[in-house]
Parts: structure tokens; sequence; C-alpha cells
């Protein structure tokens, strides 16, 4: 029998017990911020339609009921201009216990609170499931729900044969609550992971790991445009003789020649832009001066190179341009392409700096 991944349990049981990390968290945000106004809207338009159907000989403490309303408002205002999770689940709550407040009150008054425990504190369980993002803050918020609309009328139907069934029906819409809860909390997760998979590949390049030619040129272009960024150089990379590479050994072996040469790449740009362009062409823009991305592309054609010198003989060649911040990065692109260019013809396996 398979054993379960623990590492893999606790990265889906960990968000669906406490809400996820920050970044899921600010995922989760406008989904869970527009259910939760929608959610807050019906309960004060419901609370204030109990207590404008209350018969005339009814009387609702009137302190208790425009504090309860006054809650709900409240807790309705913050929680449409916040900003953050931990704030909207600390107004949702608010707002579910006040609401829960006033019922209570409006129960009191007709002198019956016992009858109204079980449908009123049932339908709040079943109600809140998909507003709290997170199993605790969830039953945290219920057991409130329940001590609200329950306090001083425990055991319900005292002396009853159907005493029994109080607990019973609480027991039961708290799992059913918790079930919900926990399937809106795992679509959500899996939402999440689905959308960071989709950014993932939308902006990283599959086959060797490195940003793609969108996301390279993206930040490049953020790079770019900085005020005070500094002194940039663009390098442009190219395989030598990728296509007799794949010819002559095919493509798995071309494949495994891209992996390894973006590898080495990857190690030597770190704290560098670095990226796939597309084919055999990898792109790094180098913060540094004239002499700094000289050492650079010497060191870098030389570590390729290394590499490779046990298995087979795999070089690069590297055109090198500074990024001139005057014009667009078409043009610091074409100077490096035409440095590229020039080194191929002067014999590969080698740097030419524009």
């Amino acid at each position: 029998m398979r054993v379960p991944d623990l590492s893999s349990l606790r990265r889906i049981a960990v968000p669906l017990a406490f809400g996820g990390n920050s970044e899921q968290q600010h995922t989760y945000f406008a989904e869970l911020h527009r259910v939760g106004m929608v959610t807050q809207v019906l309960g004060i338009i419901a609370f204030s339609l109990t207590w404008l159907m209350m018969p005339d000989s009814y009387h609702p403490n009137q302190t208790h009921a425009v504090l309860a309303l006054l809650g709900m408002l409240t807790s309705l205002v913050v929680r449409y201009r916040c900003t953050t999770l931990p704030v909207l689940t600390i107004t949702g709550a608010c707002a579910v216990l006040t609401l829960t407040f006033g019922l209570r009150t409006m129960a009191d008054a007709v002198q019956h609170a016992s009858f109204w425990v079980l449908p009123v504190g049932v339908f709040m369980t079943l109600a809140i499931a998909s507003i709290f993002n997170g199993g605790l803050s969830y039953l945290a918020v219920v057991a409130g729900v329940w001590w609200n609309v329950g306090h001083g009328l425990y055991p319900v139907n005292a002396g009853l044969p159907d005493q029994s069934w109080a607990p019973l029906m609480i027991a039961v819409s708290v799992l059913f609550g918790l079930a919900l809860n926990v399937s809106f909390s795992l679509l959500r997760l899996r939402n999440y992971h689905s959308k960071v998979e989709l950014t993932r590949l939308a902006f990283q390049d599959s086959l060797t790991g490195l940003n793609n030619r969108r996301m390279f040129t993206q930040r490049a272009q953020q790079m770019h445009g900085a005020a005070h960024g500094g002194t940039l150089h663009f390098l442009m990379i190219d395989i030598d003789d990728f296509k007799i590479i794949n010819d002559q050994q095919g493509h798995d072996a071309g494949d495994e020649v891209l992996v390894r040469t973006a590898a080495v790449i990857a190690d030597k740009a770190q704290g560098h832009l670095c990226g796939r362009l597309g084919g055999e062409e990898f792109g790094i823009v180098y913060a540094g001066g004239r002499e700094d991305a000289r050492a650079f592309a010497g060191a870098l054609v030389e570590a390729v190179s290394q590499a490779f010198l046990a298995a087979q003989f795999v070089s690069i060649s590297v055109g090198v341009a500074e990024l001139d911040r005057s014009k667009d990065l078409g043009h610091s692109y074409r100077l490096a392409d035409e440095a590229l260019y020039l080194a191929k013809r002067q014999g590969k396996n080698r740097y030419v700096i524009a």
C-alpha cells in the first residue's frame, strides 16, 4: 500500500486549517471580499426585516437591537475598505456574531427563544461556511454563533423525548458546515496552484527553467527604463553548431545540451537577469561596467566549454552591447546580435563587445 507523502499532506492541510501563506491569502482576498460583502448585506436585510415584522405586542430590547445593527453596519464599512485577509476575517466574524446577537434579541422578545435556537444556529452555521478561509477560524466563529443563540437555553426541550435531538443537530450542522468550508477552501487552493502553474508556463521556459523570452524582455524593459539603474550590458548567447548536434545526435541530445548550458548560465548569472530567448539563444542583462562585462563574458564562454569537456566539445559565442537608455531596447539588442555574429565569423567559442 502506498504511504501518503507527508509533505504533500502538509502542503494541503496547513492552508485548509490556517488559511494559507501570505501569497495565497492575497490571491483569495478578492473572492472572499465579494462573497463576504454580499453575505453581510443579506444579513443586515434579514435582521432589519425581522425587526420590522415583529408584532406590536412584542418589544425587543431596543438597546441590544440598535447595538447589533450598528455592529453589522460598522463591520460592513470596515470590510469594504479593508485590504488584507486577516482584517477581512475579523470583520466577517464581527458581522456574524453581531447578527446572531441581534437575532437572539428578537427571539427573546417573543418569549419562545428556545424554539429558534436550532433553526437560527443551523442556518448561520451553514450560511457562513463560504466566507471564512481556514477551518480553524470558521470553527471559532461557529462556536460564537451557538453561544450567542443558545446561552441560557440549554438543554433545549429539557425533559421531552426529543431532548437529544438538539445536540445531534448542532453536531451534524457543524460537521456539514466544516465540510462545506473545507470544500470551498480546497477549491481556492486548487485554483491558486493552477494560477501559479499557468503563470510559470507563461513566463518560464519549460525545458530549461529559465525565464522565457516574454518574461526576459519584460524585466529587461523595466531595468532599461529605470532612471537610476546603473550601467547595464546585454549579452546575447548562442550555442555553436547546435543544428549539427541535433542532426547527428538527435533532439534528445540537443535538449540535454540546452539544459546543461542553461544551468551554467543560471549559475554564472546569479544576481543578473537571464533567460532563454528561443531555440539555442540565451540572453543576460549584466549589471556592471564594460570591463566587468568583458570579464563575465569570458568566464561564461570558458565555463560552458568546461562543462561539456568530458563528453563532447560544446561552445558558445557571445555578443555584448551596453544598454543605451537614450534609445529603445531593440537598438541594444541589434548591437549585441551584430557582435554575436562577428564572434561566429571570428571562429566561435568567444565573445565580442560592440
